[in-house]
């Protein structure tokens, strides 16, 4: 086993530590939004690798359930082994899919962030333009 990856419990306490950051409603405040900005590149960063660990998890547990459950599994026609091995990994399958959804959601804030400071950019610039000009 690696030594770096996450237990399933410490990706779970992580991820609800995230989640209330995920859902933050973003000010449209520049100086607001640049240090949210930062602030969500780390999540982004975390939230990559708590999607590594769920995985890893994920894998062996499938490696292990498949060694338990060959002989149930054979029986069944491909797709039907397929969801039956995917519904064993309830707990895997759900750690996997939220870390998923909150690294996506923190990439969608970081767009929107670049986006207010573009705009609060071009404000300036056009600010700066007709009181210049």
């Amino acid at each position: 086993m690696l030594t770096n990856v996450a237990s399933k419990s410490e990706i779970k306490s992580e991820l609800e530590k995230y989640q209330f950051h995920a859902e933050i409603h973003l000010s449209e405040n520049p100086e607001e939004v640049v240090l949210w900005a930062q602030e969500a590149l780390v999540y982004l960063g975390r939230t990559a690798k708590l999607i590594a660990d769920s995985q890893y998890h994920k894998d062996r547990k499938m490696r292990s359930e498949l060694t338990d459950q060959i002989k149930t599994i054979t029986a069944f026609a491909p797709s039907t082994a397929n969801k039956f091995v995917d519904s064993l990994m309830e707990e895997e399958n759900y750690l996997l899919k939220w870390a998923e959804r909150q690294n996506a959601a923190f990439a969608r804030q970081i767009d929107f962030a670049r986006t207010i400071i573009s705009k609060a950019k071009e404000e300036l610039k056009y600010t700066h333009t007709t009181t210049n000009g």
